[in-house]
């Protein structure tokens, strides 16, 4: 699910501010940024570059250039004002684009034809953004007779941290930052800072800013007899660093969004005097002391007054105000926020038949093959991409599914327009295709055991909560119904003892003979037994392991341990035995027996035995886990409720336990395990309208 986060406003000031700040706090690699070819859009798109974003300009007459240039996008329009984005909307909808409009000031249009045309370019949006709560409402007011049907978001403005603080100052500078236009009142504050010199505090002003009114604002100043306490500074790249230096943020705005000056001061720590005014006092708070009502020079300076000479309370204020953006004002919230709306319209546009979620396969081997069978059963998923080193495989997994071959995962992320990744490899060859699926902010579904290496496993997991991905790992004994049942008797009745079979054949692939290259059975299947007992029991804090090894005629080059023995001790109390063999010629038995008080429970993939000393009744598993595990995985890439029972870092719990056993088989030691959770993993229960069909 990529975007292109694009404006034609011929100012975009804190619009592109905005604009950078959302594109690199997404995913990495999801977001594409479009400015008006002009001199300010020119130096937003370089400066976008420079923090590694793509970034392109185009002419503002012609929408359809950028549009068209980033094929399968999500379009976020940005508007400054009303009237702004509505070609760029039209341009949108002439090629079937999902489009998401961003609405950063409240409604102000009074003209009759800008307000007809504001409503016939709504038809053609998804979804409205709203900076605050008090645009929403303006925006919601004007909807609701000219386009109901028209959902309107709230996602209040967020920044990254400044990466500075104010230090303790006594000073009387003040500063504010904003277009020299009517809307930002600097009128007021002229005069404000002249009642405060009549009152005997000598304040400077420093004026962050361009526009057009600064010729008047600068006579206006000189007949106050300010002339000596102004200093117009122009247009600045180091705000931050300015407020870091200043005494109070002054924001006198006859109306605002919600102002990334106001959120930057509170970041910083530096106390804000302001008007009253909706954006602003929703970003400051309601029991912020200092906000006055606009046009109001006396009240303004009042309010300067009170700030300036209580230096305790300037301090406390500061330290609330900081808090305040730590908790609400993020960028990483904001984020957060926008991807769950693209996602809504992404789920709403397939729900209308308009788009399916589009698949990229890495891996076209038996694993993927399973879930090639499951997922074309959905009808809103297609499979669009699969890549393979073995082409030939690639090519006919590309025919039976109806998908597009390429040669490697980089050709494919680099030329599908792909929703979401399946990751079927053998155990050394990961690494790599998360990294690109990370770097493209994709989310992916990998195949266990998910790496042979801890170190780069957990490096990926790091990545992954950083980029905010969606991930799930293949252990679908999770989604078994039996599974379910097992854990509803054992919530009560906590299990004790635990023991663990995967007693099996030596599979075919050669790569699977080879320990440094399949981890051997335990890490590579037996991870699925492990992963079981972790789901019922909770986390293991302790592992002993003894492993032997066979050799076997008909196994030439067979590295792999032929019988491994464990045991394991879990955070709750319970423990467990552990047995494994690729010996044998048929699969003879794989699952878990479970012992509670008086209870005892026996699980494989395919049934459940419950005795409780009355007869030892069997029941078949019903249902497909798999087809379990991957509709929770689609439905949270499409913006559902994240049902996903095993997220990437979830699995690297499991997979460290499994390499634990090979550590300490080979080490001859007890392997103690990171202190963690006593009680089995929460989950979300299906509700019966998503059961899954039948097992075939």
């Amino acid at each position: 699910m990529r975007c292109l986060i694009v404006t034609d406003s011929p100012e975009p000031s804190g619009v592109g501010e905005h604009m950078l700040t959302l594109a690199a706090a997404l995913p990495p690699g999801m977001a594409s940024l479009g400015f008006p070819d002009h001199a300010a859009g020119q130096g937003l798109a370089a400066r976008a570059r420079q923090r590694g974003l793509a970034a392109t300009v185009f002419h503002p007459d012609d929408p359809d250039a950028v549009i068209t240039a980033h094929p399968g996008c999500m379009i976020h329009v940005h508007a400054g004002i009303g009237w702004e984005g509505h070609g760029l909307v039209a341009a949108a909808a002439r090629a079937g684009r999902a489009v998401i409009r961003t609405e950063h000031l409240p409604w102000l249009l009074t003209d009759a034809d800008q307000i007809g045309h504001y409503a016939g370019a709504s038809r053609e949006v998804d979804a409205i953004i709203a900076v605050s709560q008090g645009v929403a409402e303006d925006w919601q007011a004007v909807l609701s007779r000219m386009n109901p049907d028209l959902p309107v978001h709230v996602v209040p403005n967020g920044i990254a941290d400044p990466g500075l603080r104010r230090g303790d100052r006594d000073g009387m500078t003040l500063l504010c930052a904003g277009r020299f236009t009517p809307q930002k009142l600097h009128r007021t504050l002229l005069a404000a800072l002249a009642r405060l010199h009549r009152s005997g505090l000598a304040a400077r002003l420093d004026l962050v800013g361009q526009g057009p009114g600064e010729a008047r604002l600068r006579r206006w100043a000189v007949r106050l007899g300010l002339g000596d306490h102004v200093r117009f500074l122009g247009r600045r790249e180091d705000v931050p660093a300015l407020m870091a230096g200043s005494d109070l943020l002054v924001l006198p705005s006859g109306f605002e969004g919600l102002p990334l000056a106001v959120l930057e001061a509170m970041a910083i720590g530096l106390p804000v005097v302001a008007t009253d005014v909706p954006g602003t006092a929703e970003a400051l708070g309601p029991d912020h002391p200092w906000l006055v009502p606009p046009r109001r020079s006396r009240a303004l300076a009042d309010a300067l007054a009170q700030a300036l000479t209580d230096p305790a309370r300037r301090a406390a204020v500061a330290r609330n105000s900081r808090e305040r953006w730590a908790a609400t004002f993020t960028a990483a919230r904001m984020a957060a926020d926008t991807l769950d709306i693209y996602r809504r319209v992404s789920r709403q546009r397939s729900e209308d038949g308009m788009t399916k979620t589009r698949l990229g396969f890495i891996g076209a081997g038996g694993i993927a093959h399973r879930h090639f069978g499951v997922l074309r059963t959905m009808e809103d998923v297609q499979i669009a991409a699969v890549c393979d080193p073995d082409r030939d495989r690639a090519r006919q997994a590309a025919e039976a599914t109806g998908a597009v071959a390429y040669p490697d995962h980089n050709a494919m992320l680099a030329a599908g327009d792909l929703d979401a990744v399946y990751i079927c490899v053998p155990p050394f060859a990961h690494g790599a295709p998360e990294r690109a699926c990370i770097a493209k902010g994709l989310p992916f579904f990998v195949e266990k055991p998910i790496s042979l290496d801890i170190a780069l496993a957990e490096e990926i997991a790091a990545e992954v909560e950083a980029a905010g991905l969606i991930t799930a790992v293949g252990y679908h004994w999770r989604y078994l119904d039996t599974m379910d049942e097992a854990r509803g008797h054992l919530a009560q009745n906590a299990p004790h003892l635990i023991q663990g079979f995967w007693l099996d054949q030596t599979p075919p692939p050669q790569w699977w003979w080879d320990h440094d290259r399949s981890g051997g059975q335990v890490v590579e299947q037996a991870t699925h037994v492990i992963d079981a007992a972790r789901f019922l029991a909770g986390d293991v804090t302790e592992v002993f392991g003894m492993s032997a090894r066979r050799d076997r005629a008909d196994f030439q080059g067979l590295t792999v341990p032929t019988a491994t023995a464990a045991t394991l001790r879990f955070a709750s109390g319970a423990i467990a035995n552990l047995s494994a063999t690729c010996l044998l010629r048929w699969n003879h038995r794989v699952g878990l027996h479970v012992f509670a008080d008086g209870m005892a429970l026996e699980i494989t993939d395919h049934d459940l035995m419950v005795d409780v000393g009355r007869g030892r009744p069997v029941r078949p598993a019903q249902g497909d886990p798999v087809w379990r595990e991957d509709r929770d995985f689609i439905e949270a890439v499409q913006g559902r409720e994240n049902r996903i029972r095993c997220p990437y870092a979830e699995a690297l719990m499991t997979h460290r336990v499994a390499l634990a056993v090979a550590q300490s088989a080979r080490d001859g030691a007890l392997v103690k395990m990171e202190g963690l959770r006593a009680d089995p993993q929460p989950i979300f229960r299906p509700s019966a309208a998503q059961g899954a069909p039948d097992a075939a």
